[in-house]
């Protein structure tokens, strides 16, 4: 390169103050990419500036539209169709920066969602005080730390419900149940029931095969609200096993 014939903020030449090989090499790439060699210094440094907050603008925005769920308290009511879930813990820290309120103060005021049967409409679970005080006289030594969130329950219809499977020789009873909707449900069982669907289909987690759609069961809601003292609904169903599958009482199924 010759620097007579060179302006002197052109990287080599002797009278050049400004070093991008060192300071900028990625404005200097930028600018090169694209064919943005200004003629005066002050320009090469406004694009990059300009550059660079459009590359804020849209860095700040991917994140958000990136994660999906919604922004949603998971303190609040949950809305029609969707029931509340929960975890309990008793391994968190002695204290928190964040704590639930006294005298609660050594659980986390909100925490990660974990082990959800249906799909979380937020993505947060909130400290539950109740249900805390539920678990603690329930499950020793009383130290549990409970949280709630609200999930979107699959409704189904119940035409769709088939006993076939309960009559095959390799057809196995199955059941679940969740707590009843805090404001309702679109297709609802028949009284005092009637905040529990009518019929749903089970998460996946739950079911050695999933039917189209299970069946409200009010003798085994009955008899779990007297066992448990919870506002839950219980649903059953058939799957049937593959031949040759061993299943032991008591222990997990296996395929």
């Amino acid at each position: 390169m010759v620097c007579s014939a060179t302006p002197p903020w052109i990287v080599g030449c002797a009278p050049a103050k400004i070093d991008f090989r060192l300071k900028s090499g990625v404005r200097a790439v930028k600018m090169a990419r694209f064919g943005l060699v200004a003629p005066r210094f002050r320009g090469a440094v406004w694009f990059v500036v300009g550059l660079g907050g459009l590359w804020a603008c849209h860095g700040s925005d991917a994140p958000r539209a990136a994660s999906g769920a919604p922004e949603h308290d998971p303190s609040a009511p949950c809305r029609e169709d969707e029931v509340r879930e929960y975890f309990c813990d008793d391994l968190l820290p002695l204290s928190s920066s964040r704590p639930a309120p006294e005298p609660y103060d050594n659980c986390p005021a909100t925490t990660d969602i974990r082990h959800a049967a249906f799909k979380a409409v937020g993505r947060v679970a909130a400290f539950d005080q109740s249900f805390t005080d539920y678990t603690r006289k329930r499950v020793p030594p009383g130290h549990s730390c409970c949280y709630g969130w609200c999930a979107q329950v699959k409704i189904a219809d119940p035409s769709l419900a088939s006993a076939q499977a309960c009559r095959d020789a390799n057809g196995i009873h199955e059941s679940f149940c969740m707590r009843e909707m805090e404001t309702g449900t679109s297709l609802a069982a028949a009284t005092p029931f009637d905040r529990c669907p009518a019929a749903i289909k089970p998460p996946e987690v739950v079911a050695f095969a999933v039917p189209n759609s299970a069946l409200f069961d009010a003798e085994r809601t009955s008899q779990r609200r007297r066992e448990m003292q919870l506002a839950d609904c219980c649903y059953g169903w058939c799957s049937i096993t593959p031949a040759g599958t061993v299943l032991k009482t008591g222990q997990p199924k296996t395929k």
